[in-house]
């Protein structure tokens, strides 16, 4: 029995893991080489499996350590009163750094889905971009501390949200490179907004925050697609172009902590 489109969403992990039988692994190879829609997914999926495998563990910069000691160590030995109350301000705006960022991804997604012409209220479209808008705002939080894992927990987000929505459709190439537009361009609002913001805080890395920043802004511009993008009923679409938008910016995060780090250990 020949599967169906869901069904090989369904068992893509125990397809690439090899843990179907001959007889299953045959079926849906002869399905993924009719459908370009499923074969687009599969290979979207082994690709962000490669790229999660290759992420480096989280590190914390050389520089942001050494910053952190030498402030404890000046207010445990009794630093000038101006000092303490450098200290005490920079501590306050490393508290609302996160609140910031947040609050702009919120208004970047509020205002790619007043911009559409239209947006889907189907119960299933609400509920996947509630998500993703919480997962999104939650990365924004931590954007000061960003690392290589919330780069996967980002890209996972994403994928569980495909295939939550997805279902039969191919693909959409002109479609596909606005949503792909639209989510590398909210990448770059919230990301920078993250990185102006950090630079105006001791001991908080920019570059870190600019990442966090960018990965929550295509989050959030993948949660608002999902209510106005007119394909987002096709899980090859999802997969391709959603999902592929969000791994291409994280897969720019996790480059980006790579040179945080290099440049903090020369």
């Amino acid at each position: 029995m020949t599967p169906t489109c869901r069904q090989i969403a369904e068992q893509a992990s125990e397809l690439l893991d090899g843990r179907l039988d001959a007889g299953t692994r045959r079926a849906i190879d002869a399905h993924l080489a009719g459908c370009n829609g499923c074969r687009a997914f599969v290979d979207q999926l082994e690709a962000t499996r490669l790229a999660i495998g290759r992420l480096p563990p989280p590190e914390v910069p050389v520089g942001m350590r050494d910053d952190l000691l030498a402030r404890f160590d000046a207010l445990a030995g009794g630093a000038p009163a101006h000092a303490r109350v450098e200290a005490s301000r920079g501590g306050g705006a490393v508290r609302l750094l996160p609140w910031t960022v947040a609050g702009g991804a919120a208004m970047v997604g509020g205002l790619l889905v007043l911009a559409a012409r239209h947006a889907s209220l189907a119960p299933t479209d609400l509920v996947v971009s509630a998500g993703l808008a919480a997962a999104a705002l939650a990365l924004a939080a931590t954007a000061h501390r960003f690392a290589a894992r919330h780069a996967a927990l980002g890209t996972a987000a994403a994928g569980l949200a495909a295939l939550a929505a997805g279902g039969g459709g191919g693909l959409d190439a002109g479609e596909g490179a606005l949503c792909v537009a639209i989510e590398l361009g909210a990448a770059a609002a919230v990301g920078l907004l993250a990185w102006a913001l950090a630079r105006r805080i001791p001991g908080v890395p920019a570059r870190r925050a600019l990442a966090g920043g960018a990965l929550a802004g295509a989050l959030v511009a993948d949660a608002a697609l999902q209510v106005t993008c007119g394909a987002n009923l096709a899980l090859a679409h999802l997969a391709a172009f959603h999902l592929g938008g969000v791994a291409v910016v994280a897969a720019a995060t996790v480059r980006l902590l790579r040179s945080t780090a290099r440049a903090a250990s020369a």
